[in-house]
């Protein structure tokens, strides 16, 4: 016990490390964006100029395309073959050595390009579970279900073993991964994703080539969108921090990694954009009338807050109706019952027996 010690934040002096996902379709610029926005966390890191960028590239060299305009890049052709040339796939363990090798180089900014191989590509995830699952059944199809789970309790640890390195690395991390069409439902304004998942969201037409812990370790994720290139289309995770930087109509790039870079370091105005958009969500749940006049006396902080307009439009709304459900009285219009008059919901025989039992009382009465 005598070795674990709570520390005051105000003694805790050490940058954050970011772990940033950029996920897309083919088009969606996400090799250029992730080259802008490592150069602008990398010359942050460092306070130079030209700071080296590490780049792991599964793609066939495409990083190279941009080695006029990147020259500081560190490129590692990372492939499925090993030195002597033998096939051994993306397993999880590569990933790691890959990210050992960068934190040992010192790099301020490592970026995975394509991660989607760790998952899908061969000796990735779903390819070691197939082959897990292959010996476990003898191939026997007919057990594949019963010992689905059974693959997965072996594989699963080592990928998360992987997530787990990721998310603890001493160098930031830009990782991108390809994301593929999702089957819809409806048209136009009405589309909705046909199959739901625990990670899938309704309006997002697309599903990274990933898993869902990797999506959630992120300190950012988000999926660009063939309709605006290297744009945050769709913020999967986007804390109010950076809501304001990454907006869905602005293309990310070196000023984008600058700015996150300066929030990891404790500096920057991000806890600020953060501190506006709380003072707008608490006008919003005074209703509409509210939320209009606080938009209208503050101009700067409704410049941010912009960017979760329709969240603050959602709760103005419902903060209202239920203003509305509180003045109304739920009593006002019930009719009181006479006790004395015979139900609407009786027989005629209960009405033929009512009616008789009030003349023999009437009776006795007189």
């Amino acid at each position: 016990m005598g070795l674990i010690r709570f520390i005051p934040v105000t003694q805790i002096h050490d940058p954050l490390t970011l772990s940033i996902g950029l996920s897309g379709g083919s088009g969606t610029g996400k090799t250029y964006t992730a080259l802008l926005m490592a150069r602008g966390i990398a010359e942050t890191v460092t306070g130079k100029a030209g700071a080296p960028i590490g780049y792991v590239d599964t793609e066939n060299r495409r990083a190279l395309h941009y080695k006029a305009a990147f020259p500081e890049m560190m490129h590692f052709d990372f492939t499925a073959l090993d030195e002597m040339g033998d096939l051994v796939g993306f397993g999880p363990e590569r990933w790691i050595e890959v990210i050992d090798a960068a934190e040992e180089a010192k790099l301020p900014v490592l970026i995975l390009d394509s991660f989607s191989h760790a998952w899908e590509g061969v000796g990735g995830v779903l390819d070691l579970h197939a082959t897990t699952l292959e010996r476990l059944t003898g191939g026997k199809s007919e057990l594949a279900d019963k010992r689905s789970q059974l693959a997965w309790a072996e594989v699963k640890p080592r990928y998360r073993r992987l997530i787990d390195r990721i998310v603890r690395a001493k160098c930031n991390i830009i990782i991108c991964t390809r994301a593929k069409p999702v089957m819809q439902s409806g048209f136009g304004a009405n589309a909705k994703n046909a199959r739901k998942t625990k990670t899938r969201r309704d309006d997002v037409p697309w599903d990274p080539a990933s898993d869902g812990d990797l999506m959630f370790e992120m300190t950012t994720m988000v999926i660009l969108d063939p309709s605006a290139p290297g744009c945050p289309v769709h913020r999967i995770k986007v804390a109010d921090q950076f809501k304001a930087l990454l907006d869905p109509r602005q293309p990310m790039g070196t000023e984008t990694g600058r700015k996150m870079a300066e929030w990891a370091r404790g500096q920057g105005n991000a806890q600020e954009q953060k501190a506006a958009l709380d003072e707008a969500r608490d006008e919003a749940r005074k209703g509409r009338a509210a939320m209009r006049s606080w938009w209208q006396a503050n101009p700067q902080k409704a410049a941010i807050a912009k960017t979760i307009l329709a969240e603050l439009q959602d709760m103005a709304e419902a903060a209202d109706a239920d203003a509305k459900a509180a003045d109304d009285d739920p009593f006002a219009d019930v009719p009181k019952a006479d006790p004395d008059e015979p139900s609407d919901s009786m027989t005629p025989e209960q009405r033929a027996e009512y009616e008789a039992a009030i003349a023999a009382l009437s009776g006795a009465a007189a």
